[in-house]
């Protein structure tokens, strides 16, 4: 009889280590997807990243040019790690706020703090070397008026047998892609279609209405 028990006990024991294993290799093998929706145009201060995805457009800008041009025809912009400490002058804070396009910081380790409209407005390397934030590799914002103030996005880097995996950021530019299809661009589109709208109330001209969302 207590043979018998032990071999239960033992055969009990391997089935939960190997349960656990199998947990185990299972999170560790989770991996992000690729974005695999419409295309996307993103302007990007410094060098554009390597991605998976063919469906995203990119065009190297300055700082500067960014300041004067109309973005519109952009869905969102990346300012690489190399221009952050120029990306936070109050010039360009007060074009994140102005430019009605979701900014998304890659390398900031002072999240997007630099980068918001503040009363104290502080350099990036002040608030970089305050918070030393290493979890997170893209930070990003979208101003969405005085009422709601800042939207924002943090995405950190992934885990893999409770070590983080610094090298391994292409699944985080997919979670982007996906933050911008899914979030900003029905959230603009919106935005749009309602300041439309109050200037086809404001105007003089008959109006056809009918429904814009199925």
């Amino acid at each position: 009889m207590g043979s018998y028990y032990k071999i239960k006990k033992l055969l009990l024991t391997i089935l939960t280590l190997m349960l656990f294993l199998l947990s185990a290799c299972q999170t560790n093998n989770v991996k992000e997807e690729p974005y695999d929706g419409v295309l996307l145009k993103i302007a990007v201060v410094g060098e554009q990243p390597n991605v998976r995805e063919e469906q995203i457009n990119f065009n190297e800008l300055s700082l500067s040019e960014l300041h004067h041009s109309n973005l519109r025809k952009y869905d969102a912009v990346f300012i690489m790690e190399d221009h952050l400490s120029d990306a936070s002058k109050s010039k360009y804070v007060e074009m994140y706020k102005s430019k009605n396009i979701p900014f998304f910081f890659v390398g900031s380790r002072a999240n997007t703090i630099p980068f918001q409209d503040l009363e104290n407005p502080v350099s990036y390397e002040e608030e970089a070397e305050r918070i030393n934030g290493t979890q997170n590799f893209i930070s990003g914002i979208l101003y969405e008026g005085e009422e709601k103030g800042y939207r924002g996005w943090k995405l950190a880097y992934p885990i893999k047998s409770s070590e983080v995996q610094r090298d391994n950021v292409k699944g985080i530019y997919s979670k982007v892609f996906k933050v911008v299809e899914n979030e900003v661009k029905k959230f603009l589109n919106y935005r749009w279609l309602s300041s439309k709208s109050e200037d086809i109330l404001n105007s003089n001209f008959p109006v056809k209405s009918e429904l814009i969302y199925k």
